[in-house]
């Protein structure tokens, strides 16, 4: 295929990795295939639940509206470039077969990357002080960045472009709860914040108008997929958000007890919570016949573990000093 001198490196970049994936017999393959789950969504949610629930509430916050608004901007991004993965930008590049489940809608930036910059790189930045913190934390976002590139499914520029715009989610967040704990009657402008551009994202993902191009009489990607995405999703944020301020209001509960006792209840909460989601299985058979309803059900079940995450299980962690 032709390719400017922009892409065409990329490319060239991808197949040099592919080919010491090939020579060195794929002996590092399970390595960044594990390390490139600590941007995939359960990993990066376990440590959120982990530092608000037993750690330190207010890094929690951080770290998880960081991880929302990076989110938020990285559908903004991919559904305004809708750029294909490498292996359609160029037959050549082979990604590891395992790597593919999670490589899901357009390539431009990645989802990955955002997730790990949000959240790695959030601990790092607010336990900057703390050197093994700030080095293990930034060690497992590299990591997870090259793994992108490594596995095939992401070029260089989707890494490094969503790095630098998680980056300046990380930097929003941070001015934005400072400006909050100033006064505290500023929070319902952080609600309206999160609510606004959330809605503002489901509506541009859904109605946008999104080019399909075909290969060998087929389409080459369906945007469905990010559109029902965005959708689920947004109940999460929603739900996050909304609980944060009920807990503020109502609940106020603090990082308290021994450390058998925190390590308890971040596994009893955990478990909970992926109880929670594994009842989506129950709206899978409706999917082909009745869509909207497997979409709504869906959307109630991540507002339940947005609220569940930030203020239900904290309301139980207080009242029964789990």
């Amino acid at each position: 295929m032709n390719y400017g001198a922009w892409l065409g490196w990329q490319i060239d970049y991808l197949l040099l990795l592919q080919n010491f994936r090939d020579l060195s017999h794929h002996v590092f393959d399970k390595f960044f295939l594990f390390i490139t789950t600590f941007g995939e969504v359960s990993i990066p949610v376990m440590v959120i639940c982990a530092v608000y629930w037993a750690i330190n509430k207010k890094a929690g916050q951080f770290v998880l509206w960081s991880y929302m608004l990076g989110f938020i901007f990285n559908m903004f991004a991919k559904t305004a470039a809708c750029i294909y993965r490498p292996w359609i930008l160029d037959s050549r590049v082979h990604p590891l077969a395992q790597a593919i489940p999670a490589a899901t809608g357009y390539s431009f930036p990645s989802g990955h990357t955002a997730g790990a910059t949000t959240v790695w790189g959030g601990l790092s930045v607010f336990f900057w002080q703390n050197k093994w913190v700030r080095y293990i934390c930034l060690f497992i976002l590299i990591c997870v960045m090259f793994s992108r590139n490594y596995v095939g499914v992401h070029t260089p520029q989707d890494v490094v472009v969503s790095f630098v715009l998680s980056s300046l989610v990380l930097f929003i967040i941070y001015k934005l709860i400072k400006w909050i704990d100033v006064d505290e009657k500023r929070e319902k402008y952080a609600i309206f914040f999160f609510l606004s551009l959330m809605t503002l994202a489901v509506l541009y993902v859904v109605f946008k108008n999104y080019p399909i191009h075909y290969l060998f009489g087929k389409v080459l990607y369906y945007p469905t997929q990010m559109k029902h995405e965005v959708f689920v999703r947004s109940g999460f944020v929603i739900g996050a958000v909304i609980g944060w301020f009920l807990e503020k209001r109502f609940v106020d509960f603090e990082v308290l007890g021994s450390f058998s006792k925190k390590v308890s209840r971040v596994l009893s909460g955990i478990v909970i919570l992926y109880a929670l989601k594994s009842i989506s299985g129950i709206f899978e058979p409706f999917m082909s016949e009745n869509v909207i309803f497997a979409l709504s059900g869906m959307w109630i079940q991540y507002l339940v573990m947005g609220l569940f995450i930030t203020c239900i299980y904290p309301f139980f962690i207080k009242k029964y000093n789990l």
